[in-house]
């Protein structure tokens, strides 16, 4: 087997090294279904803040309530019990009265309103809810094939690399150091295949004595590109 030819394997086992390292990256940089649980997650959270509040704020006002109507019955008892005879006295529970009962009336509406706004507030809960368990369901099933892909592709690069360490050891360290040397300034490819009579590399067209060339011992460089040439077969 050339030396070319060596390379030229080597080369393929780089390039998919590369291609692996590349999806492996992207596989490890995936967050996007992490960010769509998280965001379900956060409305969710929001939502149950502000469940608590308008809950919390109908007990306030149920309490304010449950006190003004047994304040209004001990007013009315002093009112109408027939133990107070003083004009003046009865005039003030009369006004306190009438207070109570102005107030009693805004708080109904009040309350009223909030038992709605809460009712509203649950079901847009649930729907919060409910939606935060597919996106839970949906992060834990793509957290699981990005982590057999990742797992897969690991396996992968770990026998490649083994491999590619086998084939390197079998050709010459000066000949390796110039295809690695190539390899950084050529974007990943410095052994060029030679097609239909042209640079695998660069496109450019060869002579045939630089094809000949290259089908024999030793290496063949590209005239325009100075990659290694490599004639299958």
């Amino acid at each position: 087997m050339s030396g070319t030819w060596r390379l030229f394997q080597l080369q393929k086992a780089d390039t998919r090294l590369t291609e692996l390292d590349k999806a492996l990256r992207a596989l490890r940089a995936d967050q996007q279904h992490r960010q769509l649980l998280q965001e379900a997650l956060t409305a969710l959270e929001d939502s149950e803040a502000t469940l608590r509040q308008s809950r919390k704020e109908l007990r306030e006002m149920e309490h304010e309530d449950s006190t003004l109507r047994t304040r209004a019955r001990m007013l009315e008892g002093k009112l109408y019990g027939g133990r107070i005879s003083n004009p003046k006295e009865l005039s003030g529970y009369q006004d306190e009265l009438q207070a109570v009962q102005v107030r009693l009336g805004t708080l109904e509406e009040a309350m009223l309103s909030r038992m709605e706004e809460l009712e509203a507030l649950e079901d847009a809960h649930r729907g919060l809810a409910a939606r935060t368990d597919q996106a839970r369901r949906d992060h834990d099933e793509r957290q699981e094939a990005l982590e057999r892909k990742i797992a897969s592709l690991e396996d992968e690069s770990s026998s490649l690399r083994q491999r590619r360490s086998e084939q390197a050891s079998e050709i010459e360290p000066g000949l390796l150091k110039r295809y690695s040397d190539l390899l950084a300034r050529k974007n990943g490819v410095a052994v060029a295949r030679i097609t239909r009579q042209t640079c695998g590399g660069c496109g450019m067209h060869l002579t045939d004595h630089k094809i000949q060339e290259a089908g024999r011992d030793g290496l063949t460089f590209c005239s325009t590109c100075s990659r290694i040439l490599y004639l299958e077969g």
